[in-house]
């Protein structure tokens, strides 16, 4: 049974179904406080523009409705809901298959079962059915062991007794399609009564066998297309036009969608006529088609380039033309001729100059589609082969350089002319008869320092490629080559005598080295000896040796031994040699005494030593200098007694 609740939502949702519907009208007839005022927080979605009347919609397609809990908005003319073919289970649903704005579907249950939810949805200004789908549930006053009538199924009968209303536990009965109506596949056609008013099964789908084919048009014909899901195409006889949709599709319902249109007689307005150098796109004139014209490549269009039939039978405007597009005048330009005339598209001309002129720019120009002539600027330029080119050690005789002109080539003094002609003639090609000759200059033979020619004669003036030899004097060679040639005025290379470097390296030394960077004259050769050698035989007291015209001149060095002379003795004291096995009394009469001896010195009693102690032989000299007069033995003596004490009567004086 149905709690207190169920019924307290069951009339809640009867009361805004009942809103919804009465609100859902048009405005016309109908005060205007009849519709709820705007709330979208309860609508739930979104709402059209709001409006008071019709004007206040902008597309005249759309007029001001009441749109339930949006208010008044405004909504499209041609607004259609989807088609909700959602079957609810125990249960079916009808509506109206236009789904306009304001249709409703409405859904109701079989016997033994109750609607919950909203029995009737409403088609809403945004292309949207009004609240959710309703369910069927156990009416729960139906007895356990019976039900009640069976769930009727769209074109199809059950084999129970007709107007039976009870029918006992366990019942079952068959389905079947009435007349031109099949099955759908994987049907259930049985129905069981299991109590309690449920039924299980049946679930089958009876098909409708297509649409009415028996469409019909004044003026006209229609067909239909099966294989395209059923379509129904208008079609209206010669001189009438379609007022309406083309198409028609087949529902599920077994009617055609939409509504029927018809063919109005067309008004002709008659042939609009051609134009010359261009053509028509548009073959249709009765009202309401247009003819578009258009123009050739070379012609512009004057004139509107569409003209539409009217309704009074006559063609809008009047017919255009194609006139040529026309490019700039040229003319002949100065000092030439020009072939052809006139301007327009497609038009060429020609142009040619005058003897001793050059044509420069195009020969032919065309007047193209976009007002230009193809090509560049014509203009005839006097023909001048210019100058010849570069010139040089030369000059030339003459100074015009158009067609006919003669120039002369002259060499300056102390040049050889190098060519073919001493003259050139400008050509009506725009080019010299010859090329320029060329002058080469003379070298005059220079004056040699320290040398003597061999070849040629000093202060000659010789031509271009001729070779002068020359020989340096003794200790001096030629700084290049001994062979030089005149190049164009200029030697090959400065004849010059520069002293001879050394042809062999500086002389090798025993027990020494020599340091030096190369044999050219003047560079010099450093002498250096190993430690306990001296240098000797350098002719001064400097250890180099310089290349000078080829030779190392400045001494012949060698390394000899270095000795020590002997110090000689000490007074008052003994001089000792030292060594690694100890000391030992130096004697006097030694005279050479080699590199790393050392000496020391020591005093008889009595004596204390005054200055160095000893002295070692480095490299021939005793470092320190033993015959420093500083060193010797000098008598000790002990220094005086100081006077630490006074007398007392000194101090008592000093007392008062």
């Amino acid at each position: 049974m149905l709690t207190t609740m169920d019924c307290n939502i069951y009339s809640a949702l009867l009361s805004l179904l009942l809103i919804l519907a009465i609100s859902h009208v048009d405005i016309k007839g109908q005060q205007i406080e009849e519709c709820p005022t705007r709330q979208a927080h309860l609508a739930g979605r979104t709402c059209r523009k709001s409006c008071e009347k019709d004007s206040d919609c902008v597309s005249s397609r759309k007029s001001c409705k009441c749109d339930g809990f949006c208010g008044l908005s405004c909504v499209n003319e041609n607004l259609r809901c989807p088609e909700t073919n959602q079957a609810i289970t125990n249960g079916r649903m009808e509506f109206d298959p236009n789904n306009k704005f304001g249709s409703f579907a409405k859904y109701y249950c079989n016997d033994g079962y109750v609607l919950r939810g909203m029995q009737a949805r409403v088609c809403q200004a945004d292309g949207t059915w009004s609240g959710n789908v309703p369910v069927c549930i156990v009416d729960r006053t139906v007895e356990a062991t019976e039900c009640k009538r069976p769930p009727d199924v769209h074109h199809a009968t059950h084999d129970g007794a007709i107007g039976q209303e009870n029918f006992a536990l366990g019942t079952m009965l068959q389905y079947r399609c009435t007349d031109n109506y099949t099955l759908s596949r994987d049907s259930v056609t049985r129905a069981w009564c299991v109590g309690g008013g449920l039924w299980v099964g049946p679930n089958m789908t009876c098909g409708h066998p297509g649409c009415p084919l028996d469409l019909e048009i004044d003026n006209g014909y229609v067909t239909i297309d099966h294989a395209d899901g059923g379509v129904a195409r208008y079609h209206c006889k010669k001189g009438y036009f379609l007022a309406g949709r083309s198409e028609r599709r087949c529902l599920s319902s077994g009617k055609w969608d939409g509504y029927p249109p018809s063919c109005e007689a067309a008004r002709n307005c008659g042939f609009p006529g051609d134009v010359e150098n261009g053509y028509r796109r548009g073959y249709l004139f009765t009202y309401g088609h247009q003819v578009t014209y258009y123009c050739d490549v070379g012609f512009e269009l004057s004139g509107s380039p569409i003209r539409t039939c009217e309704g009074t039978g006559v063609w809008s405007g009047s017919l255009p033309s194609c006139i040529p597009i026309e490019c700039p005048q040229l003319s002949a330009p100065q000092f030439g001729i020009m072939s052809g005339s006139g301007n327009t598209y497609g038009t060429v001309l020609r142009f040619d100059c005058d003897k001793k002129f050059q044509l420069v720019g195009s020969a032919e120009r065309r007047c193209l589609a976009d007002r230009t002539w193809s090509g560049e600027e014509t203009r005839c330029e006097e023909i001048n082969c210019g100058w010849p080119g570069p010139f040089w050690n030369g000059y030339l005789i003459g100074h015009k350089t158009t067609v006919g002109a003669t120039i002369f080539f002259s060499c300056n003094i102390r040049t050889t002319f190098q060519g073919n002609d001493f003259q050139a003639i400008c050509l009506a090609n725009g080019t010299w008869s010859s090329q320029p000759p060329i002058c080469l200059g003379q070298c005059q033979v220079p004056a040699i320092p320290n040398a003597s020619l061999t070849e040629g004669r000093e202060s000659v003036w010789l031509n271009h490629g001729s070779t002068i030899r020359y020989t340096c004097k003794d200790g001096l060679v030629p700084k290049s080559s001994s062979d030089v040639r005149c190049d164009n005025g200029t030697w090959t290379s400065l004849p010059e005598c520069v002293p001879s470097p050394c042809a062999v390296p500086p002389p090798v030394i025993n027990d020494g080295m020599r340091i030096f960077l190369g044999q050219a004259h003047g560079y010099r050769a450093k002498y250096k000896c190993l430690p306990g050698y001296r240098l000797a035989g350098m002719e001064t007291d400097s250890p180099y040796l310089s290349c000078n015209y080829g030779e190392w001149v400045g001494g012949k060095p060698r390394c000899e031994e270095a000795y020590c002379d002997n110090p000689g003795s000490i007074e008052h004291g003994i001089a000792y040699k030292k060594g690694v096995e100890g000391k030992f009394i130096f004697k006097h009469y030694i005279r050479t005494i080699k590199h790393g001896t050392r000496l020391v010195y020591e005093c008889d009693q009595g004596y204390r030593l005054v200055g160095p102690s000893g002295a070692t032989c480095v490299n021939g000299e005793w470092q320190p200098n033993l015959r420093d007069p500083g060193t010797k033995c000098a008598e000790e003596t002990h220094p005086p007694i100081l006077k630490l004490w006074r007398p007392i009567q000194e101090i008592e004086e000093q007392s008062k």
